[in-house]
């Protein structure tokens, strides 16, 4: 597995959709399962109007929840590329990203919050551009909330989100009035034309009053039995080691590695936290995989011994596919 992905090829890329075709085989095998999560009051105009006419359950369901999926691992790699979080560039961020983001399959099918995993990824890479000589702050901060503010159309609760952006500047150490003003704008911007729209056709009243009630509507909550929580004990153990890993060599890194290593830890814990509220379940594990997938690839690719990362890797791919069939 390590050795596969852990290099920029052509076999590597196309081993990608393959190992994201095999951990949804469960799903293809009985679409109902990936129905369990998703709730009409969760539903936002916006995705009524677009991907709402979609049939939960059904083949071009899965077909569109695996594209969306697989249109994120491939913006989420090429962040990590872009600024060389990672030694080397490779697609083993993708590959992470695969394994954390398919956890349980309750969170596989289509859902408004695939949607927005995209829009959130776009988002973190131009806040990202921050770090270059030449970049001009305001503007890509106002690049990063817009894309938020956009995603959020299709799933009001990406707005929890908002804070974590603005914080995120804070890490690299852009935040300030003008920042914070454009950040606030690219927000508004989104809602202001929508809502707009809504008004001219006499809309208004209703389009308030869904994105309100999908915002703070508590989701169905989902016990687990004693293998699903040893799966969260394994899952939750390598992402904590990762970012024990992280923190240790943040000192040897660069000023601006460093505080984009903060940010990264911090968008894994907070969508961690939020799962511990009654509006979020098992939708949040693709986008704890958004940082994890940088993160879990650079505590693999520093290992001393190859072979460690190797087993490592190899051993956690299986437990998780396994698990699929379990929990």
């Amino acid at each position: 597995m390590y050795r596969i992905f852990n290099k920029n090829s052509l076999g590597a890329f196309i081993m990608l959709p393959i190992l994201l075709l095999i951990y949804r085989i469960r799903l293809i095998s009985n679409p109902t399962l990936g129905m369990a999560a998703n709730d009409a009051d969760l539903y936002t105009p916006i995705w009524n109007a677009t991907l709402g006419h979609i049939t939960m359950g059904s083949t071009l369901s899965i077909a569109v929840a695996i594209g969306l999926t697989f249109l994120t691992l491939l913006i989420v790699n090429n962040t990590y590329a872009s600024y060389r979080f990672s030694r080397n560039v490779t697609f083993l961020p993708a590959c992470v990203f695969i394994i954390l983001s398919s956890g349980f399959v309750i969170g596989q099918g289509l859902h408004p919050v695939l949607v927005f995993v995209i829009f959130y990824a776009i988002g973190m890479h131009r806040l990202f551009e921050v770090i270059r000589p030449d970049a001009k702050p305001y503007r890509y901060c106002f690049e990063a909330m817009i894309n938020i503010s956009i995603g959020s159309l299709f799933w009001a609760k990406g707005l929890w989100l908002v804070p974590l952006m603005i914080v995120s500047a804070g890490m690299l150490k852009v935040l300030g009035i003008r920042t914070l003003g454009c950040m606030l704008w690219g927000l508004l911007a989104p809602w202001v034309i929508v809502g707009t729209l809504a008004y001219v056709t006499d809309d208004l009243e209703a389009f308030i009053e869904s994105y309100e009630q999908s915002l703070v509507v508590p989701v169905a909550f989902y016990k687990t039995w004693m293998m699903g929580k040893t799966f969260l004990l394994v899952y939750g153990a390598v992402l904590f080691l990762s970012i024990i890993s992280a923190m240790r060599n943040s000192v040897s890194l660069s000023t601006w590695q460093s505080r984009m290593v903060r940010v990264i830890i911090w968008m894994v814990i907070y969508p961690s936290v939020l799962i511990i509220s009654p509006y979020f379940s098992f939708e949040v594990q693709i986008l704890v995989a958004t940082g994890g997938a940088g993160l879990v690839s650079v505590w693999l690719q520093r290992q001393k011994r190859q072979l460690v990362s190797e087993i490592v890797l190899t051993l956690f791919t299986l437990f998780t596919l396994t698990m699929q069939w379990i929990i």
